[in-house]
């Protein structure tokens, strides 16, 4: 059984309660109202019910299946910041537990300005003493802001499945909702990673836990996209065509 049928099997009455609220709220919706958070493919920005949360996007809400599923605390929505710019700015998700934020986006979407301002205001600024930065933020760097993106789609013959039957293999394609995939607006590469000492999920892009703010030694760091974390896929989002992203380094 996979992830997601095992995660999807988890209360199904809860589960009917979502779809039915989820079709209510988009049967509501006047015609011109559907966004689009699109890129290379379409993804229409109708309300998803997720855990009694409506969220403005199926994507959104499969982000947020995928935290759960990874055992990450998140709050969807938790307040309106004023960026140094003036400007006001909404982050989709905070994870208080691991000092980090996600704004989630459809590949190639505009807009993200105000993520990227907003992580440049919780990163570290702690001054350095001999060329050498002492960190003592209560998040190793400070916070982190992520762009949450699209799953990357399953590639058979280098995720192991290449000895499948061709029939096999193109339901596996069809039906398999991808691995979670994502970018720091810190312009550096971060990772996903299960802490060997606390065993929490946590991002990083310092040798160090952000969930116990421990040492990561032991600990493996999964790029965006690996095959490691597979994506929830709530309403049946599509999956688009995506770059892997970097090779994963040993913490």
């Amino acid at each position: 059984m996979s992830i997601q049928d095992d995660y999807e099997g988890r209360d199904i009455f809860e589960a009917l309660a979502d779809d039915m609220e989820t079709a209510r709220l988009r049967q509501a919706r006047t015609p011109g109202q559907e966004g689009s958070l699109g890129g290379d493919m379409t993804i229409e920005a109708l309300p998803t019910v997720y855990r009694g949360t409506t969220f403005r996007s199926a994507l959104e809400a499969s982000w947020a299946a995928t935290l759960d599923s990874l055992g990450i605390v998140w709050e969807y929505e938790p307040e309106m910041v004023t960026l140094p710019s003036g400007a006001k700015y909404l982050p989709d998700f905070r994870l208080p537990e691991i000092g980090t934020w996600l704004e989630v986006k459809g590949t190639g979407v505009p807009r993200v300005e105000k993520a990227y301002e907003f992580g440049e205001t919780l990163a570290c600024d702690c001054p350095r003493i001999r060329g050498i930065r002492r960190c003592s933020c209560r998040w190793p760097g400070g916070e982190l802001v992520l762009i949450g993106n699209p799953p990357r789609p399953i590639d058979p013959w280098s995720d192991g499945y290449e000895d499948y039957n061709p029939y096999a293999m193109h339901r596996l394609v069809r039906r398999h909702p991808g691995f979670a995939s994502w970018k720091s607006t810190r312009n550096s590469r971060c990772w996903l990673t299960r802490c060997t000492q606390c065993r929490r999920a946590t991002w990083f892009d310092m040798p160090r836990c952000r969930a116990c703010c421990g040492p990561l030694a032991g600990s493996i760091g999964h790029h965006s996209g690996s095959s490691e974390f597979e994506f929830i896929r709530i309403s049946g989002i599509a999956v688009p065509e995506q770059d892997a992203g970097d090779d994963p380094p040993a913490a």
